[in-house]
């Protein structure tokens, strides 16, 4: 049996009343603003991030809502994680969006600066930027600012100079590139820390869509995609892999970052990478991540997600293809080892690592995403069926 192209439209529009009572600018805007200027060095991101999350979701109401539960530490892996459907069976829909930002380790201090170890992928060119470092206080139980200071890259190296010479850091200390929220509300651009906020806003501001909906779901924020520099794929995205393995497969994973932009003078620092997608032009659908070293959609999967575009647009949802020209790893090369069945979803922005100067991004963009997180809910049954058929029909 042929695929039906209207069972698309047919899944959409029940979940419009979900979406169009929910997703709205502003709140998209209040958890963006209050996650990006959370600090969450990865291993800490739980710690600092999720209190945040709580309390935003708490303020909508979602935490009473019958099917939506968060497990702020979820199975003892330190990662958070929302649970929508309420049936108890495992959920056939993913959902991943990290939670933790870039930070680095500290080495002992030389000269009047910290040596620094990148426990994420160090893309700051030549130059300074704005850092606070972080440390447990195991007195007080919470994680404080010890030292703002500047973070020093030359050649490729980093260094944390405290503000004041006093400041000496230790180990067990973390330091982060800071910067405030700031958004141009005519067009929506925006400078904020949103590796991965934007991603981690959008689909906390899905969730109670998702539960309203009753799709059976599961949301996952890992507190560790960032980790250790290196050329393997698996020496990141721990956090994620601590989660999937408690799980059963899934019939479809959607993972969720921030994707660069291109174009103009934000070209990546060799200036050989010119991704297509533009800021205020939507949310981003891309095939694969790391000129496939990461998650590579299968074909099939891939092209029922791009039949679904005509309708979102028809929804009021801008979406935007890669043109594959670089889409960066995430969750998803921790998930691939569960499933192949991963959709890459995003939010276009310049310098995500704080590779130029500060990070950029539109909200209107990842207004867009969070409302392709709840509409893209109805992918599911729809692709089990899809691989039903073409396994039934020996295709």
């Amino acid at each position: 049996m042929a695929f039906d192209p209207d069972a698309i439209l047919t899944g959409l529009s029940k979940l419009k009343p979900f979406v169009d009572a929910h997703v709205t600018p502003e709140r998209v805007r209040r958890y963006l603003s209050a996650l990006a200027d959370t600090p969450a060095p990865s291993t800490a991101a739980s710690a600092l991030r999720t209190p945040v999350l709580r309390r935003l979701l708490q303020e909508d109401g979602a935490l009473a809502m019958p099917g939506l539960r968060l497990h702020e530490d979820y199975e003892n892996t330190g990662s958070t994680v929302i649970v929508t459907g309420g049936s108890g069976a495992p959920a056939p829909l993913w959902y991943f969006a990290h939670l933790d930002t870039i930070s680095y380790l500290v080495q002992p201090r030389s000269e009047g600066r910290h040596p620094l170890v990148p426990f994420c992928y160090h893309l700051i060119g030549d130059g300074t930027r704005l850092a606070q470092a972080m440390r447990y206080d195991l007195e007080a139980g919470r994680y404080g600012i010890v030292g703002d200071g500047r973070l020093e890259s030359e050649a490729g190296r980093p260094f944390f100079r405290a503000d004041d010479p006093a400041v000496v850091l230790r180990p067990g200390d973390r330091v982060v590139p800071v910067t405030s929220y700031s958004e141009d509300r005519g067009t929506g651009e925006l400078t904020a820390h949103v590796d991965n906020a934007g991603g981690v806003a959008a689909l906390a501001v899905a969730a109670p869509v998702l539960a309203a909906a009753g799709v059976n779901a599961l949301l996952a924020f890992p507190d560790e995609e960032e980790g250790p520099q290196g050329t393997g794929s698996q020496v990141m995205s721990r956090g994620a892999s601590r989660i999937i393995s408690l799980l059963p497969a899934p019939d479809l994973a959607i993972v969720v970052d921030m994707q660069q932009a291109g174009g103009g003078p934000d070209a990546d620092l060799q200036g050989a990478v010119r991704n297509a997608t533009r800021l205020g032009q939507g949310a981003v659908l891309a095939e694969f991540a790391s000129l496939a070293r990461g998650a590579v959609t299968p074909p099939h999967l891939y092209a029922l997600a791009r039949a679904s575009l005509a309708g979102l647009a028809n929804a009021g949802v801008k979406m935007q293809e890669s043109n594959n020209a670089y889409t960066s790893r995430s969750d998803d090369v921790s998930i691939l080892l569960k499933t192949p069945n991963i959709l890459l979803l995003g939010f276009p922005g310049f310098n995500r690592h704080f590779d130029r100067g500060e990070p950029r991004a539109n909200l209107n963009d990842i207004v867009d995403l969070a409302k392709a997180l709840g509409y893209f809910a109805a992918i599911q049954p729809l692709y089990r069926g899809l691989r039903s058929r073409m396994i039934g029909d020996g295709r």
